[in-house]
C-alpha cells in the first residue's frame, strides 16, 4: 500500500477562527496535518495560512510578513483577509506571498492549498468588500469571566489537537478525540451565541459561511506559472469585462471617441481586437521560431487593426451607397489606413515579447515575473489600456468614413450624434482635444513622469494616471512640445522666488500700513477727540 504524506499546514489566526477553519478543512480533506500558531515545534510547515483581522495598514502587514518569512523561510504563504468592510484602498494589497484571498469560502481555501502546494499562485483582485474595524474596549467583569472560560476551552482544544495531529496516535483514538473536539467547539460556539453581546471580541472571530456574500468572486488561480497560461487568463478576464454592452456614455466628453459609436459596437470592437491580439501571438509563435519577429511587428500590428475595424459588423451586412449595395466590412477595409499611433499607450513589444519568449516583464526598470500579483495586474492594465486606446483610434477612422457616407451613421453612430450638426460638432471637438492633448497635455505628462490610462470602470469610461519613467519619450518630443516642458520648468524655477518676493513686498506693505498710516490715523483721531473734549467742556 502506497503511503501518502500529509500536507503540513500552520494556521496563524485568532483561536476560534483557527479551530473552525481547521475543522472545516479536515472535514473536506483528511490529508491535512494542521497546527495552530506556534504548535509545529521544530518542524517547518509546508504552508503557512495567516488570517488577518482588522486590517489597517498594508505596510504593517508587509513588515509582519517579512518576519514570518524569516522564521519559516522554506514555507509557502497563504494570506487570508477576512471580515466585513475593512480595506479602505481601491487596489489589492501588494504582498510577497504565494496566495492572497479576501473573504474566501472553505472550498476556495482548500483549492488554493492544492494550487500553492503544486507550485502555483492564487490571488484575489478588484474586490469590493471591505472589512469593518473593531475598536478595542476595556472588558467588563462579566466579559473577563467569559473570556477566562473560553481560554480554558481553547487550551483543552489545543491539547487535543496535539494528539490528533500525531502519527503515533491510533486511528480509533483519533476518531474519539475528534468527537470530543467537535463537542468543545460546539460548546464554545454556544457560549458565544448566548453571551455574544457582552463579548464583542469574539463576534467577528468566527470562520463562518454566513459571510459568503462578501466573498471575492474574482480569484486568479495560476497553476503552471508559464506565460502562455497567464496570457490566456488575462485575455479571458478582459473579454469577460468588456463583453457587456450596457455602457453609460457621455456625448459631451469628446476625448473618448469610442463614446460616439453605438454601445454594441464598442464592445464588439474591443473584444475583436483582443481576439486579433490572441491570433497575433499564436502567429508569431508558429511562424517566427527561427527569425526575429521585431522587424515585422509594426506591419503585424497594422494588420491587426485593419482586421479589427473591418469586422465591426457581421460579414453579411450590406448598405446602399450611390444606389449600389456594398458590404460595410469590405468598404471599411479598403478605406482605412490605421497609421495613427497613440503615444499614451505602451509599445506593443513591451507585453508581447515576455509572452513569446517566456520572460519577466520589463517595467519601469524592474524585471517582474508575470505570475506574481503585482506584475499580473500591471500586465493586465497595460494590455487593457493598449486595446482601448487603439480601439479609440479605430473609432476616429469610423467617424471619418461616416462623414462621407451619411447612411452609415444610422448603423454605427449613436442616435444622438446622427444629425449633421451634432456629428460635425463632435468631430470638431475631437480634433480640438487631440491638438491640445498632443501639444500641451502630453508633454506635461511626460515631464511629470505620468502616463494616462483609459478603462471602463462601473460601466463608464474613466481616465486615471500612473507614475512611470518616460525619459526616452521626453527626449523625442518635437520643438513646440519641448517649449511647453521648458515653460513648466521655468515656472517651477521662478515660483519659489516669486513667492518670496510677494511675501517680502506684503510684509513691507503691512509694515507701512500699521506703522506709518496707522499711526497717522491714530494721531488725527486723537486730535479730533481732544478738540471735541475742549469744546464740550466750555
Amino acid at each position: 500500500m502506497e503511503l501518502i504524506s500529509k500536507k503540513s499546514i500552520l494556521i496563524i489566526a485568532p483561536s476560534l477562527i483557527a479551530e473552525s477553519l481547521s475543522l472545516k478543512l479536515t472535514s473536506l480533506d483528511q490529508n491535512l496535518e494542521i497546527n495552530f500558531n506556534n504548535g509545529t515545534g521544530d518542524k517547518t510547515p509546508d504552508l503557512v495560512i495567516w488570517n488577518v483581522l482588522n486590517f489597517q495598514s498594508e505596510d504593517l502587514i508587509r513588515l509582519e510578513l517579512l518576519k514570518l518569512r524569516e522564521r519559516y523561510d522554506e514555507s509557502k504563504f497563504l494570506i487570508i483577509l477576512s471580515g466585513e468592510l475593512v480595506y479602505e484602498a481601491n487596489t489589492t494589497p501588494s504582498l510577497n506571498a504565494e496566495g492572497f484571498l479576501l473573504n474566501p469560502s472553505v472550498e476556495k481555501v482548500l483549492e488554493s492549498i492544492d494550487t500553492i502546494s503544486n507550485g502555483g499562485r492564487v490571488f484575489d483582485i478588484e474586490n469590493n468588500s471591505r472589512v469593518q474595524l473593531n475598536k478595542n474596549k476595556p472588558l467588563s467583569f462579566s466579559q473577563k469571566i467569559l473570556t477566562s472560560g473560553l481560554k480554558q476551552i481553547d487550551s483543552e482544544i489545543n491539547y487535543i489537537f496535539k494528539y490528533v495531529n500525531t502519527d503515533s496516535t491510533p486511528e480509533f483514538y483519533k476518531f474519539i478525540l475528534k468527537g470530543r473536539l467537535r463537542e468543545l467547539i460546539t460548546a464554545k460556539s454556544f457560549l458565544i451565541f448566548l453571551w455574544g453581546n457582552s463579548l464583542e471580541l469574539y463576534t467577528e472571530a468566527v470562520y463562518t459561511e454566513n459571510k459568503i456574500n462578501f466573498e471575492n468572486k474574482n480569484t486568479v488561480f495560476i497553476k503552471d506559472k508559464n506565460t502562455a497560461e497567464i496570457w490566456n487568463l488575462i485575455l479571458d478576464r478582459l473579454k469577460e469585462r468588456y463583453s457587456s454592452t450596457n455602457l453609460q456614455v457621455e456625448f459631451n466628453n469628446s476625448s473618448i471617441i469610442l463614446s460616439g459609436i453605438k454601445k454594441e459596437f464598442i464592445s464588439r470592437l474591443i473584444c475583436k481586437m483582443l481576439d486579433e491580439l490572441e491570433s497575433l501571438v499564436k502567429n508569431i509563435k508558429e511562424n517566427y521560431k527561427e527569425k526575429d519577429f521585431k522587424d515585422d511587428l509594426n506591419s503585424l500590428i497594422k494588420e491587426l487593426k485593419v482586421n479589427t475595424i473591418s469586422n465591426i459588423t457581421e460579414s453579411y451586412f450590406r448598405l446602399k451607397k450611390g444606389g449600389e449595395s456594398i458590404s460595410i466590412n469590405d468598404f471599411i477595409y479598403s478605406e482605412v489606413s490605421c497609421e495613427e499611433i497613440d503615444k499614451e499607450s505602451h509599445e506593443s513589444i513591451m507585453f508581447i515579447e515576455p509572452i513569446i519568449k517566456n520572460e519577466p516583464l520589463d517595467y519601469d526598470g524592474k524585471l517582474l515575473p508575470l505570475y506574481e500579483t503585482e506584475s499580473f495586474l500591471i500586465l493586465e492594465n497595460i494590455i487593457s489600456n493598449w486595446t482601448i486606446r487603439n480601439c479609440n483610434l479605430l473609432a476616429s477612422e469610423i467617424f471619418n468614413i461616416c462623414s462621407s457616407w451619411p447612411e452609415l451613421r444610422t448603423v454605427l453612430i449613436n442616435p444622438e450624434l446622427q444629425s449633421t450638426r451634432n456629428f460635425e460638432r463632435f468631430r470638431n471637438n475631437i480634433n480640438n482635444y487631440n491638438r491640445w492633448h498632443d501639444n500641451i497635455y502630453m508633454p506635461i505628462y511626460l515631464y511629470e513622469s505620468k502616463r494616462e490610462y483609459i478603462d471602463i470602470i462601473d460601466k463608464k469610461f474613466t481616465r486615471y494616471f500612473k507614475n512611470e519613467n518616460r525619459e526616452k519619450e521626453l527626449e523625442n518630443l518635437e520643438w513646440l512640445q519641448k517649449q511647453v516642458t521648458l515653460l513648466v520648468e521655468i515656472r517651477d524655477a521662478v515660483a519659489p522666488q516669486l513667492e518670496v518676493a510677494v511675501k517680502y513686498i506684503g510684509n513691507l506693505f503691512v509694515t507701512f500700513l500699521t506703522k506709518v498710516v496707522g499711526k497717522a490715523i491714530g494721531l488725527v483721531g486723537k486730535g479730533i477727540l481732544q478738540g471735541l473734549g475742549r469744546s464740550s467742556s466750555k
